[in-house]
């Protein structure tokens, strides 16, 4: 491995190496992690991070420097030259273009779609949808994916897409209004696939502005597994589980290989980093269901199960008979609807547990448990664990993420 390089009349020096992502998303943050992960066992190498890289650099980024290597996003073929012409070996971590012919370590965007559909398939829905950006070769390779596994099982997918690039405010309301439209138009139940976290939460948007129900209506996944946009979305976003730590991991073993001149940057092949599954959360967090009345149920389970619904009030509102209602319940969603508005009321407990220092007692409070033990119970019974340890669990994880 790459450990020093001697240089004529000074003692060994590390390699110089630039690191370009961007840092202020989940995806270059786990990048770093794992480049960290490979130096710490076969470094030292000496760094210039750039931690706001975001693909484009200005023509006098790499003139006059002399390093040894660089980890960087490229989304400039011109960018993509002049490291060529520099003679520097580069690895490009970003994986939005293929066309770069730069060594090349990113995500596997067919296997990303194809694990989105296939979760989507299992919740039983018959319409299936689309929506990312034009233009862009991993939302295209994204969509390829996932429209290969639907239409493997004989459905078919309406897509959208839409500019994520406006100059102003304006232009963006006008693109938002075009997006709800054609949610409007879909034919529901559906499920869609967003081509990242940041455009699902724009579909989310348009569902509540043309009032469709998540994910009663409509189910909504995302990619990037970004947890501050997936938490705080309305509903929590499901997301498929990319592995920026292992694109970071690879791409530093394969610079340092370049670098020692053990591989040839021509001709290299694609590292492709398959997903590592799907985080399910709320947006897709059920099975289609074809029967209007308890659709409308859940909507509202879900909507004020935390706000002192119950049972009677429900079917009343749903205007037809208590035996009707619980039969065409558990015939659709296999349980009782006492249960769902349980589920609900502890999906509310989880959320404040970890995104809020409030007492138990107040969390009780805000999610229609009358009393503090009774909550204590039945999330124990439900959960395996007490609400305080689950705290206690999910803020030592976030410390860990973030060391």
């Amino acid at each position: 491995m790459f450990r020093a390089r001697m240089v004529a009349g000074s003692k060994n020096l590390c390699p110089r190496v630039a690191v370009c992502v961007d840092k202020a998303r989940s995806y270059g943050r786990g990048v770093l992690r794992g480049i960290a992960e490979y130096v710490e066992t076969f470094g030292p190498w000496s760094f210039y991070i750039d931690p706001q890289a975001a693909g484009t650099y200005n023509q006098e980024w790499l003139r006059d420097w002399r390093g040894d290597g660089v980890l960087v996003y490229v989304e400039s073929p011109e960018v993509a030259r002049r490291l060529r012409a520099s003679r520097i070996p580069a690895v490009e971590v970003f994986g939005h273009r293929f066309d770069l012919r730069l060594p090349r370590v990113s995500n596997d965007d067919v296997g990303i779609g194809k694990l989105a559909a296939e979760h989507l398939l299992e919740r039983q829905f018959r319409h299936f949808a689309f929506s990312g950006y034009p233009g862009e070769d991993w939302v295209a390779r994204r969509r390829q994916g996932f429209e290969s596994v639907v239409r493997h099982h004989g459905f078919d997918v309406l897509a959208f897409l839409c500019s994520r690039n406006h100059k102003t405010l304006a232009g963006f309301e006008q693109s938002q209004q075009e997006l709800t439209r054609w949610v409007q138009s879909l034919p529901k139940p559906a499920a869609l696939m967003a081509c990242s976290d940041r455009h699902a939460q724009r579909i989310l948007d348009a569902c509540r502005r043309a009032d469709i129900a998540v994910p009663e209506t409509m189910a909504v996944i995302g990619v990037d597994n970004d947890e501050e946009t997936c938490r705080l979305s309305n509903p929590p976003l499901s997301s498929v589980m990319d592995d920026p730590r292992r694109i970071g991991y690879e791409a530093a073993r394969l610079l340092d290989e370049l670098m020692n001149k053990k591989s040839r940057p021509r001709g290299l092949p694609s590292i492709l980093v398959p997903p590592l599954g799907i985080v399910t959360r709320r947006s897709t967090d059920f099975m289609a269901i074809n029967d209007a009345k308890v659709a409308d149920a859940l909507r509202l389970i879900h909507q004020e199960g935390f706000r002192g619904l119950n049972v009677n009030t429900l079917w009343r509102r749903l205007g037809i008979s208590r035996a009707a209602f619980y039969r065409r319940f558990q015939k659709a969603i296999g349980r009782a609807p006492h249960h769902e508005i349980l589920r609900a009321q502890l999906d509310r407990v989880e959320t404040l547990l970890v995104q809020t220092e409030l007492t138990l007692e107040r969390i009780a409070e805000l999610a229609g448990f009358a009393h503090p033990e009774y909550m204590n119970v039945a999330f124990r019974r439900e959960r395996g664990v007490s609400p305080g340890r689950f705290r206690r669990r999910q803020h030592a994880e976030l410390e860990r993420k973030c060391r």
